[in-house]
């Protein structure tokens, strides 16, 4: 998914596109802040991330909206939206910004646990 797909899809969360699907043009300040917020997730989630592929940590972030975000499919369409809208909607309405902030953690939480290796049997003993 790319960063402009994810930030449409925040914004979707929060009621703030057009019905055509268009970016109004008063949410021009949102969209110049739409990287940098973007980046604050990515490495919020990179511990995340790096537990649910078996890997070390590997700082992520991206530097165009048009980028593809490299982090497990899942964690981006299922987590991140929430993230986002949250930090959208920070300062202007704090009611859905907390909201948002409940959804995402609990998702962060689902993946988690999601996350986990799954028990298998022992192949070989001492």
């Amino acid at each position: 998914m790319t960063g402009q797909k994810l930030f449409e899809i925040s914004l979707d969360l929060c009621g703030l596109r057009e019905p055509d699907g268009t970016v109004p043009g008063d949410l021009d300040d949102l969209k110049q802040r739409a990287i940098p917020m973007i980046n604050v997730l990515l490495a919020e989630n990179e511990p995340l991330a790096a537990r649910i592929e078996k890997r070390e940590l590997s700082p992520r972030s991206i530097s165009l909206l048009s980028q593809e975000i490299d982090l497990p499919e899942l964690l981006v369409s299922a987590v991140l939206p929430y993230g986002l809208a949250r930090l959208i909607c920070l300062g202007d309405d704090e009611r859905s910004a907390e909201r948002f902030g409940e959804l995402y953690s609990r998702a962060r939480y689902d993946m988690l646990r999601a996350g986990r290796a799954a028990p298998g049997g022992i192949s070989e003993v001492y």
